[in-house]
């Protein structure tokens, strides 16, 4: 009697975190803003579009951009808790912890240009995971009444 070779089949349970979901992605947004004058002015003047300004506050706030100093990310950070954005929803103490947070993720990504391809990917992985879960969980810490897809108005 011949022994039958066993098959082995390798599944990736993680396969849908290769690429992080459309949900949780960055995404091009067409924004129809009033510009007051004098910013229009000031930016004519300095030769500097207002779209590369909002674009750069905004990845740096996030600590999204890794060329952006950690002087300039704390600045955007500042602006953005004077502003008193989020607030009272969430607390100024728990905003800065968000920031913490990202800043660990950008820690994470500056280290991996070194890795081997199996490795970066499994980083990745694990990155879009985190991500998901860091959303779900700030988002539930007010026990807010909306679903998490109310991203996709963002």
């Amino acid at each position: 009697m011949k022994k039958k070779k066993s098959k082995v089949i390798v599944v990736d349970k993680y396969k849908k975190y290769t690429e992080i979901g459309n949900m949780y992605s960055s995404r091009w947004r067409k924004l129809d803003l009033f510009i007051p004058s004098n910013f229009r002015l000031l930016c004519a003047i300095l030769k500097v579009k207002p779209e590369d300004i909002l674009m750069d506050f905004m990845w740096m706030v996030c600590y999204g951009n890794k060329d952006a100093t950690n002087k300039q990310a704390k600045s955007a950070q500042k602006y953005f808790l004077t502003a008193q954005f989020g607030q009272p929803s969430y607390s100024k103490k728990e905003i800065k912890k968000m920031f913490k947070e990202l800043k660990a993720v950008r820690t994470l990504i500056n280290t991996t240009d070194k890795m081997n391809e199996e490795d970066q990917e499994l980083f990745w992985k694990n990155k879009h995971m985190y991500l998901e879960f860091w959303y779900k969980r700030w988002f539930e810490k007010n026990t807010r009444k909306e679903d998490f897809s109310v991203l996709e108005k963002f």
